[in-house]
């Protein structure tokens, strides 16, 4: 049974993980950095949208608005406290499934045909790497910034770097925009001034909809049972 939450409920959580310790510079920098390559790769990726289009028919407008932007404007979009990708990161049966498959795998051979998705495959390397260290020494920010359920974080213990680097090479398509399905909040995000209170309303609103995706209850807290690796 699908459990819902209240506004005030989703609101509170998200502004105890914006006040939270767990989301300090060691956690946001290298996100924002992530975030920038997302952003410009999806910016310089048309062939990307297109074969994606069924998948991603409710951001139609994001792209366009994307190369609209200088790379400036793109770092400061990509300043989110939350990541603007997700690999199924809230989906905890997907990766048991990964955690739990046991077969021995050969790794590809190159295509030099696929170059987006090769450079898809690049950035989705990069980004389980950054989930795989985050959610073992942070499990709590995993979950603010990356929208980790229990079970992925469970499963990501299990999971190798090599693990990892197969599927990056073998399923990059992984990797999508966070939240396809709400262009309005996408052409918001790219369209206000920096640092104005609007942008941090957004930011805001951001976590508010992780908060609802997880529930309040999988917000940091002091008595969390997964605890901050030193």
């Amino acid at each position: 049974m699908t459990r819902t939450y209240s506004g005030s409920a989703v609101t509170t959580g998200s502004r105890r993980w914006l006040a939270s310790a767990v989301l300090s510079s060691a956690v946001l920098e290298p996100l924002y950095e992530l975030n920038r390559s997302w952003l410009a790769l999806l910016a310089f990726a048309p062939r990307y949208w297109v074969a994606n289009a069924a998948r991603f028919r409710g951001l139609d407008p994001v792209p366009a608005s994307l190369l609209t932007l200088t790379p400036e404007r793109r770092a400061i979009v990509a300043r989110c406290p939350f990541s603007l990708f997700t690999a199924r990161f809230n989906d905890g049966a997907y990766w048991l499934g990964i955690a739990d498959n046991t077969a021995v795998h050969e790794p590809q051979s190159p295509d030099t045909d696929e170059g987006p998705r090769q450079a898809l495959g690049g950035f989705a390397e990069l980004a389980l790497f950054f989930a795989w260290h985050l959610s073992r020494a942070n499990p709590p920010a995993a979950r603010v910034v990356l929208g980790m359920a229990d079970q992925t974080l469970t499963a990501f213990e299990a999971l190798t770097l090599t693990d990892l680097q197969r599927v990056a090479v073998s399923s990059p398509e992984l990797m999508t925009p966070r939240w396809p399905e709400r262009s309005a909040f996408w052409l918001r995000l790219l369209e206000l001034l920096p640092e104005s209170a609007a942008m941090t309303d957004v930011r805001l609103l951001g976590l508010q909809m992780l908060a609802a995706e997880l529930g309040p209850d999988q917000g940091p807290d002091v008595s969390d049972r997964r605890t901050t690796r030193a």
